[in-house]
Protein backbone atom coordinates (compact mmCIF):
# COMPACT_ATOMS: atom_id res chain seq x y z
CA UNK A 1 0.00 0.00 0.00
CA UNK A 2 1.13 3.56 -0.92
CA UNK A 3 1.52 6.31 1.39
CA UNK A 4 -0.95 7.97 -0.45
CA UNK A 5 -3.49 4.56 -0.45
CA UNK A 6 -3.27 4.81 3.79
CA UNK A 7 -4.09 8.27 4.23
CA UNK A 8 -6.75 8.36 2.12
CA UNK A 9 -8.43 5.28 3.87
CA UNK A 10 -7.44 6.59 6.91
CA UNK A 11 -9.28 10.08 5.91
CA UNK A 12 -11.93 7.93 4.84
CA UNK A 13 -12.21 6.02 8.33
CA UNK A 14 -12.39 9.06 10.54
CA UNK A 15 -14.68 10.70 8.00
CA UNK A 16 -16.86 7.53 9.10
CA UNK A 17 -16.59 7.22 11.98
CA UNK A 18 -14.27 3.93 11.79
CA UNK A 19 -11.41 6.02 14.04
CA UNK A 20 -13.04 8.25 16.61
CA UNK A 21 -12.51 12.15 15.52
CA UNK A 22 -13.12 15.68 16.37
CA UNK A 23 -14.89 17.56 14.20
CA UNK A 24 -11.71 19.65 13.12
CA UNK A 25 -9.83 16.78 12.36
CA UNK A 26 -12.51 15.55 10.22
CA UNK A 27 -12.11 18.72 7.98
CA UNK A 28 -8.54 18.03 7.80
CA UNK A 29 -9.41 14.89 6.54
CA UNK A 30 -11.80 16.58 4.34
CA UNK A 31 -9.52 18.89 2.96
CA UNK A 32 -7.51 16.24 1.80
CA UNK A 33 -9.72 13.94 -0.14
CA UNK A 34 -10.84 17.29 -1.60
CA UNK A 35 -7.36 17.99 -2.39
CA UNK A 36 -6.54 14.80 -4.37
CA UNK A 37 -9.90 15.54 -6.88
CA UNK A 38 -8.57 19.08 -7.24
CA UNK A 39 -5.08 17.74 -8.76
CA UNK A 40 -5.17 18.76 -12.60
CA UNK A 41 -7.45 21.71 -12.24
CA UNK A 42 -6.43 25.03 -13.50
CA UNK A 43 -6.80 26.79 -10.06
CA UNK A 44 -4.94 24.26 -8.46
CA UNK A 45 -0.86 24.06 -9.64
CA UNK A 46 -0.36 20.98 -6.97
CA UNK A 47 0.46 17.41 -7.60
CA UNK A 48 0.96 14.10 -4.92
CA UNK A 49 4.76 12.88 -4.92
CA UNK A 50 4.22 9.72 -3.62
CA UNK A 51 8.24 9.30 -3.97
CA UNK A 52 8.86 12.65 -1.66
CA UNK A 53 6.05 11.21 0.99
CA UNK A 54 7.88 7.69 0.39
CA UNK A 55 10.82 9.24 2.01
CA UNK A 56 10.30 11.11 4.90
CA UNK A 57 8.82 8.10 6.03
CA UNK A 58 11.88 5.84 5.35
CA UNK A 59 13.66 8.28 6.81
CA UNK A 60 12.08 8.00 10.60
CA UNK A 61 12.38 4.40 10.05
CA UNK A 62 15.80 4.88 10.06
CA UNK A 63 15.76 6.77 12.85
CA UNK A 64 15.14 5.38 16.43
CA UNK A 65 12.59 5.86 19.09
CA UNK A 66 14.42 7.18 22.62
CA UNK A 67 12.08 6.33 25.35
CA UNK A 68 9.24 3.97 26.18
CA UNK A 69 8.63 0.27 26.16
CA UNK A 70 9.50 1.06 22.09
CA UNK A 71 13.31 2.55 23.05
CA UNK A 72 15.73 1.50 20.40
CA UNK A 73 13.35 0.45 18.10
CA UNK A 74 13.05 1.74 14.31
CA UNK A 75 10.31 4.48 14.01
CA UNK A 76 7.66 3.25 12.04
CA UNK A 77 5.05 6.39 11.82
CA UNK A 78 1.42 5.74 12.55
CA UNK A 79 -1.09 6.63 9.82
CA UNK A 80 -1.79 9.74 11.71
CA UNK A 81 1.14 10.75 11.42
CA UNK A 82 1.75 10.02 7.84
CA UNK A 83 -1.38 12.10 7.52
CA UNK A 84 0.92 15.01 8.65
CA UNK A 85 4.45 14.05 7.39
CA UNK A 86 3.37 12.59 3.83
CA UNK A 87 1.28 15.79 3.17
CA UNK A 88 4.01 18.19 3.95
CA UNK A 89 6.75 16.67 1.90
CA UNK A 90 4.21 14.51 -0.47
CA UNK A 91 2.28 17.97 -2.09
CA UNK A 92 4.44 19.52 -4.58
CA UNK A 93 4.20 22.36 -6.95
CA UNK A 94 3.35 20.92 -10.32
CA UNK A 95 5.76 23.11 -12.44
CA UNK A 96 8.46 23.96 -9.88
CA UNK A 97 8.70 20.42 -7.88
CA UNK A 98 9.04 22.48 -4.53
CA UNK A 99 6.74 21.84 -1.51
CA UNK A 100 3.52 23.49 -1.47
CA UNK A 101 3.10 23.83 2.71
CA UNK A 102 5.36 26.59 3.72
CA UNK A 103 3.20 26.38 7.36
CA UNK A 104 2.35 23.80 9.60
CA UNK A 105 0.43 23.67 12.64
CA UNK A 106 -0.81 20.49 14.47
CA UNK A 107 -2.91 20.74 17.30
CA UNK A 108 -3.30 17.52 19.83
CA UNK A 109 -2.96 16.31 23.33
CA UNK A 110 0.32 16.11 25.44
CA UNK A 111 2.28 12.44 24.85
CA UNK A 112 1.69 11.88 21.13
CA UNK A 113 5.25 12.15 20.08
CA UNK A 114 5.12 16.03 19.37
CA UNK A 115 9.02 16.31 19.72
CA UNK A 116 9.47 13.32 18.02
CA UNK A 117 7.93 14.68 14.84
CA UNK A 118 9.36 17.89 14.82
CA UNK A 119 12.92 16.45 15.62
CA UNK A 120 13.01 14.00 12.47
CA UNK A 121 11.77 17.16 10.25
CA UNK A 122 14.63 19.23 11.91
CA UNK A 123 16.92 16.26 11.08
CA UNK A 124 15.25 15.86 7.19
CA UNK A 125 15.95 19.06 6.43
CA UNK A 126 19.50 19.33 7.57
CA UNK A 127 20.05 16.40 5.19
CA UNK A 128 18.03 15.43 2.48
CA UNK A 129 16.47 19.04 1.58
CA UNK A 130 19.78 21.00 2.08
CA UNK A 131 21.13 18.98 -0.28
CA UNK A 132 18.67 18.32 -3.39
CA UNK A 133 18.45 22.19 -3.13
CA UNK A 134 22.36 22.99 -2.64
CA UNK A 135 21.64 25.18 0.63
CA UNK A 136 23.35 25.42 3.60
CA UNK A 137 19.76 25.06 5.60
CA UNK A 138 19.68 26.78 8.77
CA UNK A 139 17.20 25.15 11.14
CA UNK A 140 16.06 26.39 14.21
CA UNK A 141 13.89 25.27 17.57
CA UNK A 142 11.72 28.19 19.87
CA UNK A 143 10.64 27.38 23.11
CA UNK A 144 9.94 29.97 25.77
CA UNK A 145 12.82 29.42 27.56
CA UNK A 146 16.26 28.27 26.23
CA UNK A 147 15.45 24.60 28.23
CA UNK A 148 12.38 24.56 25.98
CA UNK A 149 14.25 25.26 23.11
CA UNK A 150 16.40 22.35 23.63
CA UNK A 151 13.86 19.71 23.72
CA UNK A 152 13.57 18.55 19.96
CA UNK A 153 17.73 19.65 19.55
CA UNK A 154 18.10 16.58 22.26
CA UNK A 155 15.66 14.73 20.46
CA UNK A 156 17.55 14.63 17.69
CA UNK A 157 21.22 13.63 19.07
CA UNK A 158 19.08 10.74 20.85
CA UNK A 159 17.11 9.23 18.26
CA UNK A 160 20.28 8.91 15.95
CA UNK A 161 22.23 6.97 17.96
CA UNK A 162 23.15 3.54 17.01
CA UNK A 163 22.05 4.68 13.36
CA UNK A 164 24.24 4.87 10.16
CA UNK A 165 22.34 8.53 9.58
CA UNK A 166 24.41 9.72 12.86
CA UNK A 167 27.72 9.81 11.08
CA UNK A 168 26.51 11.67 8.51
CA UNK A 169 26.29 14.72 11.31
CA UNK A 170 28.61 16.27 13.92
CA UNK A 171 26.63 16.62 17.36
CA UNK A 172 28.17 19.77 19.74
CA UNK A 173 26.52 21.37 22.62
CA UNK A 174 24.76 24.23 21.09
CA UNK A 175 24.84 23.27 17.42
CA UNK A 176 24.18 19.82 15.25
CA UNK A 177 26.19 20.18 11.83
CA UNK A 178 25.13 18.13 8.72
CA UNK A 179 29.07 17.57 7.59
CA UNK A 180 28.56 17.52 4.01
CA UNK A 181 26.42 20.33 3.11
CA UNK A 182 27.26 22.65 6.50
CA UNK A 183 23.93 23.26 7.36
CA UNK A 184 23.15 23.66 11.26
CA UNK A 185 20.87 23.81 13.35
CA UNK A 186 20.64 25.56 16.87
CA UNK A 187 18.03 26.03 19.46
CA UNK A 188 16.93 29.70 20.60
CA UNK A 189 17.15 31.63 23.68
CA UNK A 190 14.43 34.96 24.17
CA UNK A 191 17.29 37.30 23.15
CA UNK A 192 17.50 35.31 19.81
CA UNK A 193 13.56 35.84 19.61
CA UNK A 194 13.57 40.06 20.32
CA UNK A 195 16.39 40.46 17.77
CA UNK A 196 16.29 37.99 15.16
CA UNK A 197 19.72 39.06 13.61
CA UNK A 198 21.37 37.29 10.90
CA UNK A 199 18.91 34.38 10.85
CA UNK A 200 17.65 32.80 7.74
CA UNK A 201 15.39 29.52 8.70
CA UNK A 202 14.69 27.13 6.27
CA UNK A 203 13.43 25.27 9.00
CA UNK A 204 11.82 27.32 11.99
CA UNK A 205 10.09 25.19 15.05
CA UNK A 206 7.96 26.69 17.40
CA UNK A 207 7.50 24.13 20.00
CA UNK A 208 4.28 24.50 22.05
CA UNK A 209 3.49 27.26 20.95
CA UNK A 210 0.26 28.22 23.56
CA UNK A 211 3.04 29.17 25.83
CA UNK A 212 4.64 31.98 24.07
CA UNK A 213 3.36 35.68 25.01
CA UNK A 214 4.46 37.03 21.84
CA UNK A 215 4.74 36.44 18.21
CA UNK A 216 8.79 37.11 18.51
CA UNK A 217 9.92 34.13 17.32
CA UNK A 218 7.42 33.40 14.86
CA UNK A 219 8.34 36.67 13.29
CA UNK A 220 11.37 35.42 12.41
CA UNK A 221 9.98 33.27 9.46
CA UNK A 222 8.90 36.42 7.77
CA UNK A 223 12.69 36.98 6.38
CA UNK A 224 13.43 33.59 5.29
CA UNK A 225 15.02 33.37 2.13
CA UNK A 226 15.58 29.53 0.67
CA UNK A 227 14.01 27.36 -1.33
CA UNK A 228 11.35 25.66 0.54
CA UNK A 229 10.99 27.98 3.58
CA UNK A 230 8.66 25.54 6.76
CA UNK A 231 7.35 26.92 9.75
CA UNK A 232 6.46 24.06 12.12
CA UNK A 233 3.95 24.40 14.94
CA UNK A 234 2.95 21.00 17.05
CA UNK A 235 1.73 22.23 20.20
CA UNK A 236 -1.42 21.19 22.97
CA UNK A 237 -3.89 23.93 23.60
CA UNK A 238 -3.06 26.44 26.76
CA UNK A 239 -5.50 28.33 29.17
CA UNK A 240 -3.60 31.83 28.19
CA UNK A 241 -6.46 33.73 26.07
CA UNK A 242 -4.16 36.44 25.42
CA UNK A 243 -1.50 34.60 23.71
CA UNK A 244 -1.03 34.76 19.72
CA UNK A 245 -1.46 30.64 20.04
CA UNK A 246 -5.21 30.96 21.24
CA UNK A 247 -5.63 34.73 19.09
CA UNK A 248 -3.88 34.29 15.94
CA UNK A 249 -2.55 30.75 15.01
CA UNK A 250 -5.88 28.51 16.47
CA UNK A 251 -8.77 31.18 15.69
CA UNK A 252 -7.31 31.47 11.93
CA UNK A 253 -6.39 27.81 11.92
CA UNK A 254 -9.97 26.83 12.82
CA UNK A 255 -11.59 28.92 10.34
CA UNK A 256 -9.11 27.44 7.39
CA UNK A 257 -10.51 24.13 8.06
CA UNK A 258 -14.17 25.01 8.64
CA UNK A 259 -15.89 24.79 5.02
CA UNK A 260 -18.29 27.78 6.21
CA UNK A 261 -15.65 30.40 6.65
CA UNK A 262 -14.42 31.93 3.35
CA UNK A 263 -10.36 31.65 4.68
CA UNK A 264 -8.29 29.72 2.41
CA UNK A 265 -4.65 29.22 2.24
CA UNK A 266 -3.64 26.37 0.04
CA UNK A 267 0.30 26.90 1.31
CA UNK A 268 -0.55 26.02 5.31
CA UNK A 269 -0.97 22.32 6.14
CA UNK A 270 -3.63 22.10 9.51
CA UNK A 271 -4.56 19.40 11.92
CA UNK A 272 -6.36 19.39 15.14
CA UNK A 273 -7.03 17.15 17.51
CA UNK A 274 -9.10 18.14 19.95
CA UNK A 275 -12.26 16.58 22.14
CA UNK A 276 -15.76 18.66 20.86
CA UNK A 277 -18.20 20.66 23.20
CA UNK A 278 -20.29 17.93 24.77
CA UNK A 279 -18.20 15.05 24.90
CA UNK A 280 -17.85 13.34 27.82
CA UNK A 281 -14.57 13.45 29.17
CA UNK A 282 -13.97 10.46 30.83
CA UNK A 283 -15.06 8.32 27.32
CA UNK A 284 -12.20 6.49 25.75
CA UNK A 285 -13.62 7.84 22.50
CA UNK A 286 -13.38 11.76 23.67
CA UNK A 287 -9.62 10.69 24.51
CA UNK A 288 -9.33 9.12 20.81
CA UNK A 289 -10.22 12.52 19.21
CA UNK A 290 -7.23 14.42 20.97
CA UNK A 291 -4.32 11.66 21.66
CA UNK A 292 -4.23 10.22 18.21
CA UNK A 293 -1.18 8.08 19.35
CA UNK A 294 -1.93 8.16 22.95
CA UNK A 295 -5.52 6.79 23.19
CA UNK A 296 -4.96 3.86 20.90
CA UNK A 297 -2.65 1.31 22.96
CA UNK A 298 -3.53 0.61 26.13
CA UNK A 299 -0.19 1.55 28.28
CA UNK A 300 -1.63 5.04 27.45
CA UNK A 301 -5.32 4.36 27.76
CA UNK A 302 -4.29 3.31 31.39
CA UNK A 303 -2.35 6.65 32.08
CA UNK A 304 -5.29 8.62 31.05
CA UNK A 305 -7.36 6.48 32.76
CA UNK A 306 -5.52 7.24 36.20
CA UNK A 307 -5.27 10.79 35.60
CA UNK A 308 -9.10 11.49 34.48
CA UNK A 309 -9.62 9.96 38.11
CA UNK A 310 -7.55 12.56 39.51
CA UNK A 311 -9.22 15.25 37.72
CA UNK A 312 -12.77 13.88 39.13
CA UNK A 313 -11.69 14.56 42.44
CA UNK A 314 -9.11 17.83 42.68
CA UNK A 315 -10.94 20.16 40.43
CA UNK A 316 -8.20 22.30 39.97
CA UNK A 317 -6.72 18.93 38.05
CA UNK A 318 -9.78 18.92 35.27
CA UNK A 319 -8.64 22.44 34.39
CA UNK A 320 -4.95 20.74 33.66
CA UNK A 321 -6.64 17.29 31.94
CA UNK A 322 -8.94 19.59 29.73
CA UNK A 323 -6.01 21.35 28.33
CA UNK A 324 -2.94 18.84 28.28
CA UNK A 325 -5.13 15.74 27.62
CA UNK A 326 -8.25 17.04 25.88
CA UNK A 327 -6.35 19.74 23.72
CA UNK A 328 -9.50 22.19 24.81
CA UNK A 329 -8.89 25.80 25.19
CA UNK A 330 -10.83 26.01 28.44
CA UNK A 331 -11.02 29.50 29.17
CA UNK A 332 -12.80 30.18 25.42
CA UNK A 333 -16.06 32.17 25.83
CA UNK A 334 -18.33 30.38 23.95
CA UNK A 335 -20.48 33.26 23.43
CA UNK A 336 -19.75 33.36 19.08
CA UNK A 337 -22.37 35.33 17.69
CA UNK A 338 -23.16 33.28 14.51
CA UNK A 339 -23.49 29.62 13.67
CA UNK A 340 -21.93 30.13 10.85
CA UNK A 341 -23.02 26.97 9.26
CA UNK A 342 -26.54 28.45 9.21
CA UNK A 343 -25.28 31.56 7.64
CA UNK A 344 -23.91 29.98 5.14
CA UNK A 345 -27.68 28.43 4.46
CA UNK A 346 -28.24 32.00 3.55
CA UNK A 347 -26.00 32.32 0.59
CA UNK A 348 -27.01 32.36 -2.95
CA UNK A 349 -25.50 32.62 -6.12
CA UNK A 350 -28.20 34.90 -7.54
CA UNK A 351 -31.01 36.67 -6.03
CA UNK A 352 -34.52 36.08 -6.35
CA UNK A 353 -35.69 39.62 -7.45
CA UNK A 354 -35.26 42.56 -9.40
CA UNK A 355 -33.52 45.28 -6.57
CA UNK A 356 -35.73 48.01 -9.17
CA UNK A 357 -37.42 50.61 -6.82
CA UNK A 358 -37.18 48.56 -3.98
CA UNK A 359 -36.37 51.07 -0.53
CA UNK A 360 -32.75 50.38 0.78
CA UNK A 361 -31.75 51.44 4.46
CA UNK A 362 -27.78 51.70 4.44
CA UNK A 363 -25.76 50.72 7.63
CA UNK A 364 -22.38 52.70 8.26
CA UNK A 365 -19.28 51.67 10.29
CA UNK A 366 -16.81 54.32 9.72
CA UNK A 367 -13.29 53.74 11.39
CA UNK A 368 -11.71 56.92 13.06
CA UNK A 369 -9.26 57.58 10.80
CA UNK A 370 -6.76 54.93 9.27
CA UNK A 371 -8.58 51.91 9.83
CA UNK A 372 -11.11 49.20 8.03
CA UNK A 373 -14.83 51.39 7.18
CA UNK A 374 -18.02 49.27 5.75
CA UNK A 375 -21.03 49.95 4.80
CA UNK A 376 -23.99 47.83 4.17
CA UNK A 377 -27.33 47.75 2.19
CA UNK A 378 -30.24 46.08 3.20
CA UNK A 379 -33.35 45.62 0.97
CA UNK A 380 -36.58 44.80 3.10
CA UNK A 381 -38.77 42.37 0.82
CA UNK A 382 -42.10 41.22 0.96
CA UNK A 383 -42.55 38.21 -0.43
CA UNK A 384 -45.53 35.73 -1.48
CA UNK A 385 -45.18 33.29 1.55
CA UNK A 386 -47.40 33.38 4.32
CA UNK A 387 -46.02 32.45 7.91
CA UNK A 388 -48.41 30.45 10.45
CA UNK A 389 -49.52 33.85 11.40
CA UNK A 390 -50.94 33.79 7.61
CA UNK A 391 -48.62 36.87 7.47
CA UNK A 392 -46.06 37.77 4.65
CA UNK A 393 -42.82 36.42 5.09
CA UNK A 394 -40.28 39.53 5.09
CA UNK A 395 -36.94 38.93 3.99
CA UNK A 396 -34.36 40.73 3.96
CA UNK A 397 -31.56 41.44 0.99
CA UNK A 398 -27.94 42.15 2.31
CA UNK A 399 -24.93 43.23 0.53
CA UNK A 400 -21.59 45.17 2.26
CA UNK A 401 -18.95 46.79 0.90
CA UNK A 402 -15.95 47.72 2.90
CA UNK A 403 -12.86 50.54 2.55
CA UNK A 404 -9.27 51.56 3.44
CA UNK A 405 -7.37 54.52 3.34
CA UNK A 406 -4.07 53.23 1.79
CA UNK A 407 -2.35 49.85 0.04
CA UNK A 408 0.41 50.25 3.41
CA UNK A 409 -2.93 50.08 5.89
CA UNK A 410 -3.71 47.10 3.77
CA UNK A 411 -0.55 45.14 3.36
CA UNK A 412 -0.48 45.70 7.71
CA UNK A 413 -3.87 43.91 7.85
CA UNK A 414 -2.86 41.34 5.66
CA UNK A 415 -0.05 40.09 7.96
CA UNK A 416 -1.89 41.13 10.94
CA UNK A 417 -5.40 39.42 10.17
CA UNK A 418 -3.82 36.55 7.96
CA UNK A 419 -6.76 36.99 5.52
CA UNK A 420 -6.23 38.01 1.60
CA UNK A 421 -7.39 41.40 1.94
CA UNK A 422 -5.36 41.87 -1.37
CA UNK A 423 -7.54 39.36 -2.76
CA UNK A 424 -10.73 40.68 -1.87
CA UNK A 425 -10.14 43.93 -3.04
CA UNK A 426 -8.69 42.44 -6.58
CA UNK A 427 -12.48 40.43 -6.71
CA UNK A 428 -14.18 43.84 -5.75
CA UNK A 429 -14.95 43.62 -2.18
CA UNK A 430 -12.71 46.25 -0.87
CA UNK A 431 -11.73 49.53 -1.79
CA UNK A 432 -8.44 51.14 -1.22
CA UNK A 433 -8.91 54.90 -1.34
CA UNK A 434 -5.48 56.51 -1.89
CA UNK A 435 -6.20 59.08 1.28
CA UNK A 436 -4.08 59.47 4.05
CA UNK A 437 -6.99 58.83 6.14
CA UNK A 438 -10.45 57.30 5.47
CA UNK A 439 -12.38 59.77 2.97
CA UNK A 440 -15.83 59.49 4.16
CA UNK A 441 -17.25 61.41 0.88
CA UNK A 442 -15.39 58.69 -1.37
CA UNK A 443 -17.44 56.29 1.27
CA UNK A 444 -20.72 58.36 0.55
CA UNK A 445 -19.75 58.58 -2.82
CA UNK A 446 -19.81 55.19 -3.25
CA UNK A 447 -23.12 54.59 -1.49
CA UNK A 448 -25.14 57.22 -3.92
CA UNK A 449 -23.44 55.40 -7.25
CA UNK A 450 -24.43 51.93 -5.65
CA UNK A 451 -27.86 52.77 -5.37
CA UNK A 452 -28.24 54.90 -8.33
CA UNK A 453 -26.81 51.95 -10.60
CA UNK A 454 -29.49 49.60 -9.07
CA UNK A 455 -32.17 52.19 -8.87
CA UNK A 456 -33.12 52.04 -5.03
CA UNK A 457 -34.81 54.00 -2.88
CA UNK A 458 -33.01 55.43 0.06
CA UNK A 459 -35.24 54.97 2.77
CA UNK A 460 -32.41 55.64 5.47
CA UNK A 461 -28.76 56.31 6.22
CA UNK A 462 -28.20 54.54 9.21
CA UNK A 463 -24.82 56.01 11.58
CA UNK A 464 -22.88 55.36 14.44
CA UNK A 465 -22.75 59.33 15.65
CA UNK A 466 -18.90 58.29 16.49
CA UNK A 467 -17.17 59.16 13.46
CA UNK A 468 -19.81 60.86 11.52
CA UNK A 469 -21.51 63.70 13.19
CA UNK A 470 -20.15 65.73 10.05
CA UNK A 471 -20.84 64.20 7.80
CA UNK A 472 -24.61 62.98 8.72
CA UNK A 473 -25.35 66.83 9.26
CA UNK A 474 -24.23 67.37 5.47
CA UNK A 475 -26.82 64.55 4.51
CA UNK A 476 -29.27 65.41 6.66
CA UNK A 477 -29.22 69.19 5.12
CA UNK A 478 -29.27 67.87 1.41
CA UNK A 479 -32.64 65.99 2.29
CA UNK A 480 -32.01 62.52 3.02
CA UNK A 481 -33.25 60.78 6.59
CA UNK A 482 -30.18 60.12 8.71
CA UNK A 483 -30.52 58.26 11.81
CA UNK A 484 -28.45 57.43 15.21
CA UNK A 485 -27.90 54.09 16.18
CA UNK A 486 -25.94 54.52 19.36
CA UNK A 487 -23.39 51.04 20.47
CA UNK A 488 -25.17 50.44 23.63
CA UNK A 489 -26.59 47.30 24.77
CA UNK A 490 -29.91 48.77 24.74
CA UNK A 491 -29.66 50.64 21.55
CA UNK A 492 -28.74 47.20 19.72
CA UNK A 493 -30.24 44.25 21.87
CA UNK A 494 -33.03 44.09 19.31
CA UNK A 495 -31.40 44.57 16.26
CA UNK A 496 -28.46 42.13 17.53
CA UNK A 497 -31.05 39.39 18.54
CA UNK A 498 -33.35 40.08 15.56
CA UNK A 499 -30.96 39.33 13.17
CA UNK A 500 -29.34 36.55 14.22
CA UNK A 501 -32.94 35.35 14.73
CA UNK A 502 -34.04 36.11 10.91
CA UNK A 503 -30.49 34.23 9.95
CA UNK A 504 -31.88 31.38 11.79
CA UNK A 505 -35.01 31.35 9.83
CA UNK A 506 -33.44 31.69 6.70
CA UNK A 507 -35.32 34.98 6.16
CA UNK A 508 -31.99 36.76 4.84
CA UNK A 509 -30.47 36.62 1.59
CA UNK A 510 -26.99 37.54 0.69
CA UNK A 511 -25.03 36.95 -2.45
CA UNK A 512 -20.79 35.76 -1.82
CA UNK A 513 -19.05 37.57 0.05
CA UNK A 514 -15.77 36.50 2.12
CA UNK A 515 -15.59 39.46 3.51
CA UNK A 516 -18.48 39.66 5.29
CA UNK A 517 -18.13 36.13 6.18
CA UNK A 518 -14.81 36.54 7.77
CA UNK A 519 -16.10 39.54 9.68
CA UNK A 520 -19.33 37.00 10.63
CA UNK A 521 -17.22 34.20 11.88
CA UNK A 522 -15.03 36.82 14.33
CA UNK A 523 -18.19 38.47 15.78
CA UNK A 524 -18.96 37.78 19.71
CA UNK A 525 -21.55 39.05 21.95
CA UNK A 526 -21.29 40.79 25.04
CA UNK A 527 -24.27 40.37 27.59
CA UNK A 528 -25.52 42.98 30.40
CA UNK A 529 -28.99 42.58 32.09
CA UNK A 530 -29.94 40.27 29.89
CA UNK A 531 -29.40 42.54 26.64
CA UNK A 532 -26.82 41.69 24.10
CA UNK A 533 -24.57 43.69 21.53
CA UNK A 534 -21.51 42.78 19.52
CA UNK A 535 -18.23 43.11 21.48
CA UNK A 536 -16.56 45.23 20.02
CA UNK A 537 -13.32 45.02 22.52
CA UNK A 538 -13.72 41.26 22.65
CA UNK A 539 -11.81 40.80 19.49
CA UNK A 540 -8.90 42.35 17.47
CA UNK A 541 -10.62 41.00 14.69
CA UNK A 542 -12.45 42.61 11.86
CA UNK A 543 -16.01 42.74 12.26
CA UNK A 544 -17.04 46.23 10.54
CA UNK A 545 -19.75 44.64 7.92
CA UNK A 546 -21.54 42.83 10.64
CA UNK A 547 -21.63 46.46 12.82
CA UNK A 548 -23.16 48.18 9.84
CA UNK A 549 -25.39 45.29 8.85
CA UNK A 550 -26.72 45.56 11.74
CA UNK A 551 -26.96 49.40 12.43
CA UNK A 552 -28.92 48.85 8.67
CA UNK A 553 -31.26 46.15 10.19
CA UNK A 554 -32.31 48.14 13.17
CA UNK A 555 -34.32 50.44 11.38
CA UNK A 556 -34.98 47.94 8.41
CA UNK A 557 -36.79 46.33 10.91
CA UNK A 558 -39.44 49.09 11.11
CA UNK A 559 -39.91 49.20 7.69
CA UNK A 560 -43.27 50.47 6.86
CA UNK A 561 -44.80 48.36 3.54
CA UNK A 562 -47.83 50.13 3.50
CA UNK A 563 -46.68 53.30 3.32
CA UNK A 564 -44.74 51.38 0.64
CA UNK A 565 -47.84 50.64 -1.00
CA UNK A 566 -49.55 53.87 -0.93
CA UNK A 567 -46.53 55.41 -2.50
CA UNK A 568 -46.55 53.54 -5.79
CA UNK A 569 -50.19 53.94 -5.93
CA UNK A 570 -50.19 57.78 -5.66
CA UNK A 571 -46.80 57.86 -8.54
CA UNK A 572 -48.86 54.98 -10.49
CA UNK A 573 -51.90 57.32 -10.44
CA UNK A 574 -50.21 60.60 -11.44
CA UNK A 575 -48.39 58.52 -13.91
CA UNK A 576 -51.72 57.68 -15.21
CA UNK A 577 -52.91 61.62 -15.04
CA UNK A 578 -50.21 62.74 -17.06
CA UNK A 579 -48.81 64.39 -14.20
Amino acid sequence: MTSREEITRYAHDCLEGKISSGQKHKWACQRFLDDLDRIGSADFPYIWDEQQAEKIVKWFSMLRHSKGTLAGTPILLTSWQKFRECQIYGWVHRETGLRRFRKAFTECGRKNAKSQMEAGEALYELAVTSTRNHEVNEIYTAGVKRDQSKIVFKECDLMTKGTLIRSKFNFNRDQIEHIKTGSFMKALSKEDGKSGDGTNPALLIIDEYHQHPTTDFYDLALGSNTKEPLVSIITTAGKDLTYPCYTQEYDYCSKLLDPSVDVTNEEYFVDICEADEGDDPGALATWQKANPIRAFYQQGIEKIAADFEVAKQIPEKMIAFMTKVLNIWVASKHNGYMDMKKWKLCEVKELPISLENHPVYVGFDLSSKIDLSSVAFLVPWKTDVMDDMGKPVIKYILWTHSFIPTAEKLREHIIKDKVPYDAWERLGYLTVTNTPIVHQGAIMKYVLDECKRLKLEIKCLCFDPANASKLMMDLSDEGYDVEEVYQSHKSLNESTQGFREQVYSGNVIYMHNPLLNYAMSNAVVRTNNGLIKIDKDATMKRIDPVDASLAAFKLALYHDFDDEAYNDYVSKFLEDMGA
